[in-house]
């Protein structure tokens, strides 16, 4: 797959900022590394690691949101470095019960750093809550105690420590974390390789233990220290390789384990089969289908004694009648988790086979399906995670879908983590649904999807039913190849496939999964490996995966499903659609107010935008018509493709009681979705945010990077024959512009933001009619400050994103003007350019990065700029940049075009240019102008600056 170059340069921006921002940090800068960490946080919101030098930064300036910062990175990564600092900024701020917190925290689960500093520290925290000292395990699993007269009493895992009867600082020490190593070992050529991450102590390479079949084993030390994975960042790994030489007079298969016997992910292995392996052979037969078996259903469980429980629970309710539950214990850690199976046991719920040692998930699958077997004979297998939450009667229905063919193997539900079989979203990620919500959403897909079974490559193991047929013709999971698992169903379904039989997705039956919860940071890694594995054992296994994404045969099940939610939210008043892109900007502002304003009149506002799921649509840049009522992921599967799905769109729209239809941009969508009014015989609305009625470059921008000046038909054909259109429609330059003069001469209403916007409209479509509604009250009081007086240097502030028609240019070259003259300008872009780095590299220029809807006017205030420069080189319709900089306290200068001007000639908020204006003019401008504050409406420029204004 091509990589992304725009993502490629943000992550290049990103690191650059963060590098300078730790730059600043070393040198003790903290307004200069705060800058620069808060742009790499803006560019790479998902990295915790600027967000943590940020933090220390924020505690370094006495800024009250350190702590807050602090807590959130410590807790959602569980960083030793973080809960120790948050104990400091904590303690040095008066917030010693927090502070306590903290440390509690770190020394329950890691070790005591090597840090003279740190015993201070906890025995200041210890004393400034009445506590009589502090432990925690210090190298070597020493325990450390600084109080008199302790007394230490352990319990499996667990040492509790007091003095005088009351715990110390640091107690109790959790000894299963402190001892927690993760990693992954896999075949390499005739050896293996792999990494550990030494949970508490991070920087210390663990030790490990190379154990052989027979017993034989031999201290592995890791030498390389790696980056960290991307779902532990702040735990480096360390790398080691044993090869054949330190493998020779063992016997395979090898465990790559802890110091305590806690093997890797991916252990056990042997190499050799690993090399050996060849694609799995074929054998179809034809399948009769065979008598109906009784069901068994076998659960493996790992950890978290909460979600098993809730799973457990789920699933007796579910049942409609007895049926054998086998609960396989693959040696939990956990004494709470251990107790509650034995009483499960003790009240006849469960059948429980309890591991000595832990095997992993295809090892446990393998023993409550031999189990069940031994038991009840030949019998079907509802194989289910402890992390998942049934709805009623959903075994059945699955136990059924085995039934509904003679050669189907497996049936697994919709759920909202089950990759292939995700629902709403079909990429999965979506969240786990509580129990009322599972019961809602399973009752609507039975109504929506009945008895549906719908062919899919490979089950789902979270929720797997198996025929017991296609069970002995094919075998059980591999567990010596999957390990601790993944691709074990997989590679069983297409061993199952190979002989015959077929699987099916089960869209009447919704059932929860946490998903993950039973992996690591080493699962992603696992995940990798055993993917490969499977495409080596069955070639074309992925290009089979992808062939199904593409043609989706769950979608219509995914929409009939959606479209039943839908209904739910249908309001008396009817409805009005509102048709528009997905690009975001000032566009999405308003949509999203409007919609607003619909709601509060009663109307359901139903938002109509273009959808690209398919590689057929981003290639063609007509995406379909996806549905929503605002909810940003909430029905992800109404969409239709138009043409052929025109009808099924409109009977929705009908059924909804659309009054009329609002077109605010149709970029994206197909051209049919113009006809949208005459087809559901309602009135249209047209909402001008842009020039795309009439220009193909949507914002006249020519071939030059500037201003088109508007020229006639001929002149537009030229500039799309060089430039290109941004508007996928086909259609030709005059046959927009007729087209469009149709649409808005048949409007009930055409709405402009701003007076200049409505000229322009009526100059290429005489005769139409134009409402002028601002999309801001410009008659609201601002407080504006002018530049001051006698400042040696002025920084200006360039707001929103600067592209093309903003005007990058025009800045890139202002920056190079002030550089060359040694001017006492410089430039802070509160916001993102299409191109950072060029502007960065003139050092006349700071970014702030994107900001966050509300965060712009903190950011400009903050950034202590003199005044606003908006370089925009095509006329805005309205400019919010324009209302962001205003709200920031800054006066603003723009070009002589568009709402831009036209506002600030009505306010006297600032000043106006000459477009094309030379840039050194420009500069001069941005240096020397002041507010005729003796003018209130300040509606003309000082009088020094008029020969530079008729320039």
């Amino acid at each position: 797959m091509t990589a992304d170059p725009v993502r490629q340069r943000r992550d290049r921006e990103a690191a650059d900022a963060w590098s300078r921002g730790r730059i600043a940090l070393d040198a003790g800068d903290f307004p200069r590394a705060r800058f620069w960490l808060e742009r790499a946080c803006r560019i790479a919101p998902d990295d915790p690691r600027p967000r943590f030098d940020l933090a220390l930064v924020l505690a370094a300036l006495g800024d009250s949101k350190a702590g807050d910062e602090l807590e959130a990175i410590a807790a959602g990564y569980d960083c030793s470095a973080a809960w120790i600092a948050l104990a400091r900024v904590s303690q040095r701020d008066g917030d010693r019960a927090r502070a306590a917190r903290a440390l509690d925290a770190m020394l329950g689960r890691y070790e005591i750093p090597p840090d003279a500093t740190f015993g201070r520290l906890a025995g200041e925290i210890a004393r400034s809550n009445g506590m009589q000292g502090w432990c925690g395990i210090a190298a070597g699993e020493r325990l450390r105690i600084e109080a008199p007269r302790s007394v230490v009493h352990e319990e499996a895992s667990r040492l509790d420590v007091t003095s005088d009867g009351s715990r110390l600082l640091g107690s109790p020490i959790d000894l299963a974390s402190l001892r927690r190593i993760d990693g992954i070992v896999e075949a390499d050529g005739a050896g293996m390789s792999g990494w550990a991450i030494n949970w508490a102590a991070p920087s210390r390479s663990p030790v490990l233990v190379l154990v052989d079949s027979a017993g034989r084993w031999r201290n592995i030390r890791p030498r390389r220290m790696l980056e960290p994975a991307v779902q532990a960042p702040f735990l480096p790994r360390h790398g080691f390789r044993i090869g054949a030489r330190t493998l020779r007079g063992l016997t395979p298969p090898f465990r790559v384990q802890t110091a305590h016997g806690t093997p890797l992910y991916g252990s056990p292995i042997d190499p050799q089969l690993v090399a050996g392996l060849e694609p799995v052979a074929t054998r179809p037969v034809r399948r009769s289908l065979p008598p109906r078996a009784r069901l068994c259903v076998v659960m493996p469980v790992y950890r978290d004694i909460g979600t098993t429980e809730a799973a457990l629970n789920s699933l007796h309710a579910s049942l409609d009648e007895p049926v054998p539950v086998i609960v396989v214990d693959d040696a939990s850690p956990e004494p709470g988790l251990k107790r509650f199976l034995d009483e499960e046991r003790r009240l006849g719920r469960i059948i429980l086979v309890r591991h000595r040692v832990n095997r992993g998930f295809p090892c446990a699958a393998n023993a409550g399906m031999r189990a069940a077997r031994r038991r009840f004979g030949a019998c079907d297998i509802l194989l289910l995670n402890a992390d998942i939450l049934l709805p009623a009667g959903a075994p059945a229905r699955l136990h059924a879908a085995l039934y509904a063919g003679p050669d189907i193997a497996s049936a697994t539900p919709l759920s909202n983590e089950a990759t292939i079989l995700s629902y709403p979203s079909r990429g999965g990620g979506n969240p786990a649904p509580d129990p009322a919500e599972v019961a809602t959403i399973d009752r609507l897909a039975w109504r929506a999807n009945r008895d549906a079974a719908i062919d899919i490559p490979t089950a789902i193991g979270f929720c797997m039913a198996i025929r017991h047929d296609s069970l002995a013709a094919t075998g059980l999971f591999r567990e010596d190849i999957f390990a601790q698992g993944y691709g074990e169903e997989n590679d069983w379904c297409r061993r199952a496939a190979g002989l015959g039989f077929r699987h099916v997705g089960v869209p009447g039956v919704f059932v929860a999964h946490r998903g993950g919860a039973s992996f690591g940071p080493a699962g992603a890694a696992l995940c990798a490996r055993n993917l490969a594995l499977l495409e080596r054992l069955h070639p074309g296994y992925h290009a089979l995966i992808e062939a199904h994404h593409q043609s989706d045969p769950l979608r219509d099940s995914r929409r009939r499903l959606d479209h039943a939610r839908f209904r739910i939210g249908r309001v008396r008043n009817g409805a009005v659609a509102l048709v528009s892109h997905d690009h975001g900007g000032g566009i999405a502002r308003v949509v999203e107010a409007r919609m607003a304003e619909l709601r509060a009149e009663g109307l359901r506002p139903i938002l109509v935008q273009p959808d690209f799921s398919t590689t057929e649509e981003r290639e063609s840049g007509i995406g379909a018509a996806r549905v929503t009522d605002g909810h940003s992921n909430e029905f992800p599967n109404l969409t239709y493709r138009l043409p052929r799905e025109i009808d099924r769109l409109v009977a929705l729209l009908k059924a909804e009681r659309v009054k009329h239809v609002e077109f605010h941009h149709t970029l994206g969508h197909h051209p049919l979705i113009r006809s949208l009014p005459e087809r559901l015989a309602v009135p249209a609305e047209h909402v001008i945010h842009d020039y795309s009625v009439f220009c193909k470059r949507v914002n006249l921008i020519g071939p030059r990077r500037r201003y088109c000046g508007e020229p006639d038909v001929d002149g537009c054909v030229a500039c799309i024959e060089e430039a290109g259109s941004e508007l996928t429609d086909p259609i030709a330059p005059a046959d927009l512009v007729a087209r469009s003069g149709a649409e808005l001469h048949a409007a009930r209403r055409v709405v402009a933001p701003s007076q200049d916007a409505a000229r322009r409209l009526r100059r290429h479509f005489p005769g139409i009619a134009v409402a002028v509604t601002g999309w801001e009250d410009d008659l609201v009081s601002v407080a504006l400050k002018p530049p001051p007086v006698g400042v040696g240097h002025r920084l200006i502030a360039v707001v929103g994103g600067i592209g093309p028609a903003k005007g990058y240019d025009v800045l890139l070259d202002c920056a190079r003007d002030a550089a060359a003259r040694d001017l006492a300008l410089s430039f802070v872009v509160i916001g993102a350019s299409e191109d950072d780095a060029p502007l960065i590299e003139t050092d006349r220029i700071i970014i702030t990065g994107p900001y966050q809807e509300g965060e712009a006017g903190d950011l400009i205030r903050r950034s202590g700029a003199h005044l606003a420069f908006l370089p925009s080189i095509w006329p805005e319709t309205w400019c919010f940049a324009l209302s962001e900089a205003w709200r920031g306290g800054l006066y603003a200068v723009t070009f002589d075009l568009g709402a831009q001007a036209e506002r600030i000639r009505a306010t006297g908020r600032g000043l106006v240019l000459p477009l094309g204006m030379p840039v050194q003019r420009i500069n001069d401008a941005l240096l020397a102008w002041r507010p005729d504050l003796g003018d209130l409406n300040n509606r003309s420029p000082m009088p020094n600056l008029r020969a530079i204004a008729q320039y």
